[in-house]
């Protein structure tokens, strides 16, 4: 009887304000947070093909073999020329036609022979495929099931080094008191390898590689494989070094370097055979190169163990190279054997690599060596299902620094940077899911490698490894690289290896009859995250639950999936943080769930926030939720569940769940806050409402609050270093510091004054870790001549972390002079910006200071066509749209935008509309205010609980609320400590127990 009547109340409180959704054109993404590397940048593009991805396929009518590949390498005229011989065979009878991609080259000759004999054939390119088609004229090929017949197809190219960073390109370095110099490199991923020459280019066509690269005889080249020998070509000043046969891999994963470059390096324990390696710049290489030397060392031993497969075990001739390039747009790049970094990403400097920049060099080491297992040895069949590749990646990019450099706290920054991203990214309802089939045109594939791919796949496989238990995820990990090695893999391949190894060690046998692989199912094909309600009757102790997707525009999404959900929760009078089993695993729309206790406790759920999913609450355990944090008792609930409370309630008011009063109510903790995670989550959460109010009445109060709850957690961390200060506590500093000064504290201002003034008058180095802000703050305050002293600083630098710290805090600088200068030198084409980093660079002009957005602009008006080559777009222009505050502003950028049609071309459009998601930012602020105000005017409402909680009465919307339809669900069966009943009958015995 008290469970029928919780679960009526339930259903009312469901139906009349808990799940009823505001109006479906609601919208909070805006356009500063489409921009270039912000969390929906892809949210307007594309991501599938729809019904025409296969044309962009090749067909599996044949498949290549082996390869020998010469490329001839000449950086002074920064061209390349080669010939590719394919042995490629028939997978099928009556084949005719061979298809590979070959892109944007010149072909000198295509020859087909079957033993030596040449066939008659004729070739066609296909551009926007990016196929061609060799067609043989008068057979088809010969065809053997069980012992392929083996065809040759050769092809000679030719083409000038690329300059857009893929493919074969050309990249400069300069040495202290030297020339600029040019260098070759590569980078093949996505669909890139086309480029270089013609190939199978998908990740399924695998096959081994004879590679030989003809370079300038004082040069030197690396490839994947170890070097068998070098020998003098037949081209004057040129030698022929020849790599080792590689294993089998894909064509995205080839590279290769020719380069004046030097190297350091590290034998194996048992030969003097090459095993790890750096290679750079000569003048860095050997002062800033052996962290990343011996750190991934540790981190590739490491990793054989954990996957219980060394990694020199994986093929006989690999070897570890870690090379560090100066025009890299990726970042970095596993390529089997030759990994290639950023410069910033892999040279560490202990006077001038700030700690930011050293765990970004860890961490990155470690995404590209775990590679090596998961995208290397064991490939994701297709891009469709990138996540097998980068989730994993992603996830020991975490957990692999961390089981080495602990002290970095990975394991907690994981929360921020990789969960948190990834739920808001995911709270979209054009948000794609994990595996997506309906990707095969490069511009979708570019699509893939985004926020969901990488944080949304490590966090969902964090999930995982809770559920299972660490032992049996390396286990079961294990068994599919093992299944799998050499080859191409699916979902399935991963769903099953792990569902087997839980069966066989009963990991899963709490669960009756849970299938493992249903549950993978429901969080990699379905889109989307949900949001689980929790609404507790503390006279019984029943809490009744429900799932509904979470959309943040609307609070929950029209568009509604269920997903099979492990559960865990602890409660005030029996906490226990620790124990992240699930208890529960939730598959229906409504589960109920005693908690084996009575009175006013505050429970919550997603024990640090393991799951992939937010949690809401009833009104009264909201306020014992609160109560608790703003008492003494505030540190028994954990870390990471004040950062997941931090995070929730920010998009719960975002989205229109929550109103902004109550959200601050709960926020209030934050003035006692001291812990890492929820201050970021927090910073994360202000800077969205500071950016919604710039402008506005309500920015300042904002500050001001924001500025109090702080106090605390500054007067503990100072805004000077001190010697003493663990990695996490200096790390939190390096985020909070910039925030307090981007709101004109004084404390902060002073602080970032005197240090620099050490620099320029003393030249006093300022403390490595207090660059990024007292840089950019006392440019803020300074003058010309601050701005020259650090132009002249990045100019002559040799450490290029510090010369990427210079360029994010130059554009600091209000100074219109100053700030042309930095202008002119992104867009000319020189040795001074890189184009990798012209973003950077523009967008710190921007963000550090609102007047700087108007000088920007005048920029623009006067440099329009070489701003849109220089950027291959117009980025800095919508960027520039995003960033206005007014309605004035944004009507005279539109004028000037429809006066500039012609010149702005395709681009227009998306301009246009970046000013409209503007003004739609600006309507969006006075909605709320008002609800903001109310908290900003009257400060925290008083908290009262009884031993157990009020009746509650439903609030009835007036608002329609949507059906709710019962969604598609994985056929589970119940779990044995559950008592699930379906959302219909719940329903339908609710009415009756009411009626009777």
């Amino acid at each position: 009887m008290a469970t029928m009547n919780v679960i009526f109340l339930f259903l009312m409180w469901t139906y009349a304000s808990g799940l009823s959704s505001p109006p479906v054109t609601r919208n909070t993404i805006f356009g500063d947070e489409k921009q270039i590397g912000e969390i929906f940048e892809n949210i307007d593009t594309v991501k599938d093909d729809a019904d025409n991805y296969t044309l962009y396929r090749l067909p599996t009518t044949t498949r290549p073999k082996h390869y020998d590949i010469l490329w001839t390498i000449d950086t002074y005229k920064r061209v390349f020329d080669g010939q590719v011989d394919i042995e490629l065979y028939a997978t099928q009878p009556n084949v005719s036609e061979i298809v590979i991609h070959a892109h944007e080259m010149n072909y000198s000759f295509v020859e087909l022979k079957y033993n030596d004999a040449i066939i008659s054939r004729q070739y066609s390119l296909l551009p926007e495929a990016q196929f061609m088609r060799i067609i043989l004229q008068n057979s088809s090929m010969e065809y053997n099931a069980s012992n392929p017949v083996v065809y040759v197809l050769s092809v000679g190219f030719n083409a000038a080094l690329r300059k857009d960073m893929l493919g074969i390109y050309e990249s400069w370095y300069r040495n202290p008191g030297g020339e600029e110099k040019w260098m070759a490199t590569t980078q093949f991923q996505a669909t890139a390898a086309r480029k270089a020459f013609p190939c199978y280019d998908e990740p399924s066509f695998k096959a081994t590689f004879n590679i030989t690269i003809r370079r300038p005889t004082e040069l030197k080249s690396w490839s994947l494989t170890r070097k068998l020998y070098t020998e003098n070509a037949t081209l004057a000043g040129y030698q022929n070094d020849v790599y080792s046969k590689t294993p089998v891999m894909s064509t995205y994963l080839l590279a290769l370097i020719v380069a004046d470059y030097d190297s350091i390096t590290l034998p194996s324990n048992v030969s003097e055979q090459l095993h790890y390696e750096v290679i750079g710049r000569r003048s860095v290489l050997r002062s800033q190169g052996n962290y990343a030397l011996y750190l991934g060392k540790n981190l590739t031993e490491v990793m054989g163990i954990h996957t219980g497969k060394d990694y020199f075990s994986l093929h006989e001739n690999l070897k570890m190279t870690h090379a560090a390039i100066p025009d890299f747009d990726a970042g970095a790049m596993e390529n089997f054997g030759l990994i290639t970094y950023r410069e910033a990403y892999l040279m560490y400097d202990t006077e001038h690599t700030n700690d930011y920049f050293k765990q970004i060099i860890a961490y990155i080491l470690s995404h590209e060596i775990a590679h090596m297992w998961f995208g290397n040895w064991v490939t994701c069949d297709f891009w469709d299902s990138l996540w097998l590749n980068e989730g994993f990646a992603r996830y020991y990019q975490y957990f692999l620094t961390h089981w080495v450099e602990g002290y970095m706290g990975l394991d907690s920054r994981f929360i921020n940077e990789q969960l948190h991203t990834s739920l808001l990214a995911d709270s979209s309802d054009t948000a794609h899911a994990l595996t997506n089939p309906k990707v095969g045109s490069p511009s979708s594939i570019r699509g893939m490698f985004d926020t969901i791919t990488y944080n949304k796949g490590a966090s969902v496989i964090r999930m995982t490894e809770h559920l299972l238990g660490s032992e049996i995820l390396e286990m079961g990990l294990q068994k599919y690289l093992a299944d799998n090695a050499y080859k191409t893999a699916r979902p399935i391949d991963l769903f099953e290896a792990l569902q087997n190894v839980s069966l066989s060690t009963g990991a899963i046998s709490q669960y009756r009859n849970f299938s493992f692989i249903e549950y993978y199912r429901s969080w990699t094909e379905q889109a989307g995250h949900p949001i689980v309600n929790v609404q507790v009757n503390h006279k019984t102790g029943d809490m009744v639950i429900t799932q509904r997707r979470f959309n943040i525009n609307t609070g929950f999404s029209r568009n509604n999936k269920q997903y099979v959900i492990p559960l865990s929760f602890t409660s005030a009078d029996n906490i226990d943080f620790n124990n992240l089993k699930p208890s529960h695993i939730m598959r229906d729309g409504v589960i109920v769930i005693n908690r084996g206790s009575v009175g006013n406790h505050w429970v919550i759920f997603n024990k640090q926030q393991t799951g992939f999913y937010r949690v809401n609450y009833d009104d009264y355990t909201w306020d014992l939720i609160t109560a608790a944090l703003r008492s003494s008792n505030r540190t028994l609930i954990h870390e990471y569940n004040r950062a997941q409370i931090v995070n929730d309630v920010f998009q719960f008011a975002r989205s229109g769940i929550m109103s902004y009063n109550k959200a601050f109510n709960i926020l209030s903790f934050l003035e006692n806050e001291t812990e890492y995670t929820p201050w970021v989550a927090a910073i994360t959460g202000f800077n969205w409402l500071r950016n919604r109010f710039a402008g506005t009445n309500y920015l300042a109060p904002l500050e001001e609050l924001i500025t109090k709850w702080a106090s605390t957690v500054m007067n503990q961390l100072t805004y000077y270093p001190r010697q003493n200060d663990t990695f996490m506590t200096s790390y939190l500093r390096y985020q909070l510091a910039p925030f307090m000064c981007r709101m004109n504290v004084r404390r902060c201002l002073d602080a970032a004054e005197s240090q620099f003034r050490a620099l320029v008058n003393n030249q006093t180095e300022v403390p490595v870790n207090s660059r990024n802000w007292v840089y950019c703050h006392a440019l803020r305050l300074g003058s010309k001549a601050d701005f020259d002293y650090l132009w002249q600083r990045f100019n002559t630098h040799n450490v290029y972390t510090e010369k990427i710290l210079l360029l994010m805090t130059l554009g600091c600088t209000n100074d219109e002079e100053s700030l042309n200068t930095l202008l002119n030198n992104i867009v000319e084409e020189n040795f001074v910006i890189r184009k990798q980093d012209y973003t950077t660079a523009f967008n710190t002009l921007l963000n550090e200071n609102y007047e700087n957005v108007q000088i920007a602009f005048r920029f623009i008006q006067r440099n329009l066509t070489q701003v849109l080559k220089a950027f291959d777009g117009a980025s800095p222009i919508t960027n520039i749209a995003s960033r206005l505050r007014s309605s004035q502003d944004i009507n005279a950028f539109k004028s000037w935008a429809s006066q500039n049609n012609n010149t702005l071309g395709n681009y227009y459009k998306g301009i246009v509309e970046q000013a409209q998601s503007t003004q739609s930012s600006l309507d969006w602020a006075v909605e709320v205010q008002d609800d903001i105000g109310q908290y900003l005017q009257e400060g925290d409402t008083e908290i009262t609980t009884t031993t157990f909680a009020p009746p509650t009465t439903p609030q009835i919307s007036t608002i329609s609320p949507p059906p709710l339809v019962e969604p598609d669900s994985p056929n589970l069966p119940d779990s044995s400590v559950t008592t699930m009943i379906s959302l219909s009958l719940i329903i339908i015995t609710a009415i009756v127990h009411y009626l009777i």
